[in-house]
């Protein structure tokens, strides 16, 4: 694997008391952000896509492969909602599909995980629905580029 997506969920509706953080599912925004940066993978669609079992990010990855359908189905990863980026981080060395692969979760875990890749601190973090593409090359991980699907922007460098 050479490329890797990090998608966060897009924008939920808030907890209650009647709604557990677990069960949290979409706004009609956030499944629009969520379409909108769907569109932007498919130029490069992922061969798969892995979710955090909560609702909101199962939704988000739903979207995605309905538009940008991955060669498997997609599947869950635990560490992806409890926020173990070492457990995070050896599923990555470990897959073995072909292509880019598309990893949906939640901040802070989105943002720890790419200062971890990275080995940098200098990070803005993760907004809903954004992806964060990093490159796989000579042994360390690179930063890409960042869509952002609220403002349709991409950010191609980090801040110095």
């Amino acid at each position: 694997m050479t490329k890797l997506y990090l998608i966060r969920h897009g924008e939920a509706v808030d907890a209650a008391p009647e709604v557990s953080d677990g069960s949290r599912w979409l706004t009609a925004r956030g499944r629009e952000e969520t379409v909108t940066a769907a569109k932007h993978l498919r130029k490069h669609p992922p061969g798969a896509i892995v979710t955090s079992p909560l609702v909101r990010a199962v939704q988000t990855a739903e979207i995605v492969a309905e538009r940008c359908p991955p060669d498997g189905p997609v599947t869950v990863l635990q560490a992806l909602a409890t926020g173990d980026v070492g457990a995070i981080e050896r599923y990555i060395a470990g897959w073995k599909g072909e292509g880019r692969l598309a990893l949906v979760g939640h901040e802070p875990t989105l943002s720890r995980l790419v200062v971890s890749l990275l080995k940098t601190d200098r990070w803005p973090g993760v907004e809903k629905s954004a992806v964060v593409t990093l490159q796989h090359k000579d042994g360390s991980w690179r930063f890409e580029g960042m869509f952002v699907p609220r403002t349709e922007s991409t950010v191609d460098r980090l801040p110095d």
